[in-house]
Formats: C-alpha cells, sequence, structure tokens
C-alpha cells in the first residue's frame, strides 16, 4: 500500500482524537471545525469529507472508539461461567483501563457541563454508553443474586451507585487530580471502591 494512502486511512482516526482533546479542554459548544483542523493539520475541507457536523464528528467518535469495547465485554460476559463476583471487579477494573488506554477520561465530564445545550447528544451518549454499561453491570448483579453471591439489593440502583463512582473517577482524573496533594491514583480508588462495595453487597 502507498505511504500517501496509509495516512489516508489514518486521518479519521486522526481527526476524532483530535476533537476529543479539544472537546474535553475547551467544551463542545467552544471547540469550532476549524479548531479540529488545525489540531489534526488537515484542511476544514478535510474535516468535513469525512464528518458532516460536528455532531456527527461526536457520534463516531463515540461509536467508534467506545462502543467496540462495550461491545467485547457484553461478548465476554455472555459466556461466562464463573463467579459473579469475580466477574463484578473485573468489568469494573476494565471499565477504567478502556477509557484510560483510550484517551476518553475526559468524555462523563464533557457530557456533564454541556448536556443540557446538547440534548439530542446528551441522549445519544447515554443510549449508547451509559445505559449499555449499566445493562452490564444489572446482569451481573442480577445472576450474583440468584446465584446467592450478592445478598438481597436491588440490582438496578446498586448498578446506578456503581456508576456514579465511576463517572466522578473519570473527572477526578481529568480536573481535580492535579489540585490533589496526595497524588492519589485512579487504579487505588477503584481497589478501595470494590473493597467497600462487596463488603456490602456479598454474603
Amino acid at each position: 500500500m502507498q505511504k500517501w494512502q496509509r495516512r489516508k486511512d489514518q486521518r479519521p482516526m486522526e481527526i476524532l482524537t483530535a476533537a476529543l482533546g479539544l472537546f474535553v479542554r475547551n467544551g463542545f459548544a467552544s471547540t469550532k471545525i476549524a479548531d479540529i483542523a488545525k489540531q489534526a493539520k488537515v484542511s476544514k475541507g478535510t474535516v468535513y469529507l469525512y464528518f458532516e457536523s460536528k455532531e456527527a464528528l461526536f457520534k463516531q467518535m463515540v461509536h467508534q472508539i467506545m462502543v467496540p469495547k462495550i461491545n467485547e465485554v457484553e461478548e465476554y460476559i455472555s459466556s461466562y461461567q464463573g463467579s459473579q463476583v469475580e466477574l463484578l471487579k473485573l468489568v469494573i477494573r476494565r471499565w477504567w483501563q478502556t477509557i484510560k488506554e483510550s484517551g476518553l477520561t475526559g468524555v462523563p465530564k464533557l457530557i456533564i457541563s454541556e448536556a443540557d445545550k446538547f440534548p439530542e447528544l446528551t441522549q445519544y451518549y447515554m443510549k449508547e454508553v451509559i445505559h449499555r454499561i449499566q445493562s452490564i453491570l444489572i446482569s451481573i448483579l442480577k445472576k450474583g443474586k440468584q446465584l446467592n453471591e450478592f445478598s438481597n439489593i436491588e440490582p438496578v440502583l446498586c448498578a446506578r451507585v456503581i456508576m456514579a463512582s465511576l463517572v466522578y473517577f473519570s473527572m477526578w482524573e481529568v480536573s481535580l487530580k492535579k489540585y490533589d496533594h496526595k497524588n492519589m491514583y485512579v487504579e487505588d480508588l477503584i481497589e478501595q471502591q470494590i473493597s467497600i462495595l462487596l463488603s456490602g453487597i456479598t454474603k
């Protein structure tokens, strides 16, 4: 394959990566297509060649980067036969590893700050990401309850509590960590969260 062809194939993801960084740093409303083009080192016309609007760009960012990771988790748990306690720990740890490696730790902050300004994008993110992750957690909690691994919990509420802490960890990593003199790591916070959670819901 010609070098220019390889570069062309990589360009959409380079544009998405540039946009993600700008959206998180400057906000969705304040980021212009021209800013994204400059960051990605392409022309505005090139951005529009791949994405018809800033909104379409955001949706593709979610679809190409986040959704495949969720698909992988859903496929894995569909055939999982082991302890639901261990599966719950695995999913929580995997969530953080995935968003950190994908550069997506700033997305929850972005969504929360822009939710009322862009309700359609917020609904899209909720449907494609938040609701699906919650469904994964709910299915684990329900099955664990049926197998007598978990106490008499309400799976839907419990899943939302878990999600709330995970969203906070993302926002802390992006916005608050630099102001914390204790210099804690999210990985340590997640392990503490798992310990507290399981001490309260396991038999």
